[in-house]
């Protein structure tokens, strides 16, 4: 049975990411930073389809515990075989409103935890695929997300970085949505208020994302690429 390590797993799209694989057959090592109750919830519902899932907590506001996770993963595992980095940090702030613990807090989660995690991949697997979850806005400049934007940036550099230095045993692919759920608190209606910004005037749903995993899963021959789900909103100015 493949395993997959799923950050930020237990909740919105990783949680949809893990309840996919686990019907792909892979088992799940599933990381959540702070709700332990929609982590337990979560595996609960990937155990249903018949595969292993355990449950790690580490908050990567402190980028102290995150190499820690990787050892901890392949003490209940045998290996790992594809690492998605899903956990992010969403903040909404001019830069110039963006205090040193948002900014901090951001890094370490939105860059610091994948980079140490696909630098212990490499280091202790070798083998396989990662997969970072990105963003649409990567490719925009948009004040009001400067340190969530600065910080997938990075991690889309790293993405490509990586698959070029690590090609020939580590696969390493990135997904950026665009309008797929509403940000935290929000209802659906920020969706169909925001659909007509999207050049299909529709916005997508997590099943368009995990067709984009899946493909990635399913072509051994894609490396170094970022699939951007977003019904071309990227590509407006």
């Amino acid at each position: 049975m493949p395993t997959a390590l799923v950050t930020g797993g237990a909740v919105r799209l990783g949680r949809s990411i893990a309840l996919h694989l686990a019907g792909r057959g892979y088992g799940i090592a599933l990381h959540y930073g702070r709700s332990k109750e929609s982590a337990e919830r979560t595996a609960k519902e990937v155990r249903k389809f018949g595969v292993q899932c355990k449950i790690y907590c580490a908050d990567f506001a402190d980028f102290s515990l995150t190499s820690l996770l990787m050892d901890q993963v392949l003490a209940d595992f045998k290996s790992i075989d594809l690492l998605v980095n899903s956990a992010a940090n969403f903040i909404q702030k001019e830069l110039e409103e963006t205090s040193n613990s948002e900014l901090l807090d951001t890094i370490n989660i939105n860059l610091m935890a994948p980079f140490i995690l696909m630098r212990e991949f490499k280091k202790k697997i070798d083998s396989g695929l990662i997969i970072n979850i990105l963003d649409q806005r990567i490719l925009k400049r948009i004040s009001t997300f400067g340190a969530y934007s600065v910080s997938k940036s990075a991690l889309a550099h790293l993405t490509e970085l990586s698959a070029v230095s690590w090609g020939e045993t580590v696969r390493v692919n990135g997904i950026a949505p665009g309008l797929i759920l509403p940000p935290s608190g929000n209802s659906d209606e920020y969706l169909i208020s925001h659909r007509e910004n999207i050049p299909t005037k529709t916005h997508g749903n997590t099943s368009d994302v995990l067709r984009g995993l899946d493909y990635l899963l399913d072509s051994p021959f894609v490396n170094g690429e970022i699939i951007f789900i977003d019904g071309g909103e990227s590509k407006k100015r």
